[in-house]
């Protein structure tokens, strides 16, 4: 745990693509501290005709969902926040004002961990 969804819009070559799942998994463990081994990254492109913004369909865009276990402080949620939207523009070319990032805490009763406990259950 953490983990990141990113959802794009087309357009990233596979290279891009790999670039942004690797500076994203690094952006959590700079921002918060979470050990590498517990994060999970994974990519999903939104076809075109999928995706509105502003009114407008298929604008470059880049968005960020991070489930977390309960517990971390505003400023490291600050931090994730404002380095993921860093990597995602940096990386896709998309303007930052297009890049967007929600995190979603779980309570440690409803987050499953290695082992099928809970977080809460294996004391996380």
């Amino acid at each position: 745990m953490p983990y990141v969804t990113i959802s794009v819009t087309p357009g990233l070559t596979a290279e891009t693509k790999r670039s942004l799942l690797q500076q994203s998994s690094d952006a959590v463990v700079e921002s918060i501290g979470a050990p590498v081994s517990s994060i999970r990254v994974i990519l999903n492109e939104i076809p075109t005709g999928h995706f509105l913004s502003e009114g407008r369909f298929d604008e470059p865009g880049v968005i960020f969902v991070v489930d977390l276990i309960e517990g971390r402080t505003n400023e490291l949620k600050e931090a994730l926040i404002g380095r993921l939207t860093q990597v995602g523009s940096q990386v896709t070319g998309v303007p930052l004002n297009e890049v967007r990032v929600r995190l979603c805490d779980f309570p440690k009763s409803n987050m499953g961990m290695a082992g099928g406990k809970s977080a809460l259950a294996a004391g996380r």
